[in-house]
């Protein structure tokens, strides 16, 4: 990076600016040159930097490397904690020469020009120190130099910031899943308890003021156990660990399971599913038979919760090169189109639904997740008044 970097065993390096033998035209051009070799280096710095893991000890090594031997034989990095600061990195171009002298020189034992001690600052101010010396190499540090050193700390800062920031996301992200964790161990066994001491109540009581208790208490448990299992299911796909058993599972299993749970009871609006044509008899998808139930469930019963009594909801499936499509349309409210964009994020919830019909918010987005992690798509399109058409893809089994 710089002219004057020499092997340490061959003395200080004449510093081309002290020339008295160079023109004031070569001066100009070692001028140029030796500022377009530092931002050279910078711009090189910077990019190693940022492109390191995020992970803050790393990218202190990183920058010490790249701080030694272009701008320092020796490069301690010290952060703060509290009211005081600890040594968090040492490095020396030599490596014998650190494992000899683990602590460094004195700094009182070179000149005031082989030393520099920068602070290194990010948003919230002085996190730490940076000192760098010339011992072995006998070099003395010009201005530029500091102006260079004080340009990458302040780009250091930042990475080192977006990588104490991923931490703590990271770690923020860790305590929430404890904390779900806990919660599935903890409501679930009493709810549980609930669900199955209110049915066996419910089989025994005789009508009347009672048996509507009961079952408000019923209805209310299994809303409960719903909102625990969307959390979980959630922070599963969050955090990439949703657990996908795919397999081979034929398209009759599923259209079955569909009528089997919305189709044995009358209801308005009424639910009708497309007959599936003999060419696709032995048609199979690759997917979890049990999660691809969840989002049927979730599909449907978002449309028997919105359409209007009167109406038909319509399941129907469509044979596609390398995929089978499903999709679930009703005759609704339909969702305005600047909203269309938003269906699938957590906790978005449809604009003026009566409170009875509002859930968290989840459920959409738990379709997605679900659908995305068997290798498919999920998508919507909808008019005003008109109705809406919840679709996603599964891949053919081959």
């Amino acid at each position: 990076m710089d002219d004057r970097i020499r092997d340490p065993e061959q003395g200080p390096a004449l510093d081309p600016a002290l020339d008295p033998a160079v023109s004031s035209d070569q001066h100009a051009r070692i001028a140029a040159e030796e500022g377009q070799k530092r931002l050279s280096y910078l711009y090189q710095a910077t990019t190693t930097l940022f492109s390191a893991p995020l992970d803050a000890a790393r990218r202190l090594r990183i920058l010490s490397q790249l701080l030694v031997p272009d701008l320092g034989d020796w490069c301690w990095i010290d952060l703060s904690g509290g009211a005081s600061e600890s040594r968090a990195h040492t490095h020396h171009w030599d490596a014998t020469r650190l494992l000899a002298l683990p602590g460094g020189p004195r700094p009182d034992s070179v000149a005031p020009d082989q030393t520099l001690r920068i602070p290194l600052r990010d948003s919230e101010g002085v996190i730490g120190h940076v000192t760098l010396m010339f011992v072995e190499s006998n070099r003395r540090y010009r201005s530029q130099d500091v102006s260079l050193v004080t340009e990458l700390l302040t780009r250091a800062a930042w990475a080192l910031d977006a990588a104490r920031q991923y931490q703590r996301a990271t770690s923020a992200t860790a305590a929430r899943e404890d904390i779900l964790a806990i919660v599935a161990h903890d409501l679930r066994s009493p709810l549980s308890a609930v669900v199955m001491g209110t049915s066996l109540l419910l089989e025994t009581a005789e009508g009347g003021e009672s048996q509507s208790v009961l079952q408000r208490i019923s209805r209310a448990a299994d809303r409960m156990e719903k909102l625990v299992t969307d959390l979980l299911d959630w922070a599963a796909i969050e955090s990439g660990r949703l657990a996908v058993d795919s397999r081979s599972v034929p398209v009759t299993s599923l259209i079955a399971d569909v009528v089997d749970t919305f189709g044995g009871t009358v209801r308005d609006p009424a639910l009708v599913v497309d007959p599936l044509p003999d060419a696709m008899a032995n048609l199979a998808v690759t997917c979890d038979s049990h999660r691809t139930g969840q989002v049927f469930g979730n599909l449907v019963g978002n449309a028997l919760k919105f359409a209007p009594k009167g109406t038909t909801i319509r399941v129907s499936t469509d044979v596609e090169p390398e995929v089978v499509r499903f999709t679930v349309e009703d005759r609704g409210p339909g969702i305005a189109p600047e909203h269309l964009a938003h269906v699938f994020e957590r906790y978005w919830q449809v604009q003026g639904a009566p409170a009875q019909r509002r859930g968290v918010g989840l459920g959409l987005a738990i379709c997605n997740g679900i659908v995305t992690a068997q290798g498919g798509t999920l998508s919507v399109t909808s008019e005003l008044g008109k109705g809406s058409r919840f679709s996603f893809t599964l891949p053919r089994a081959r």
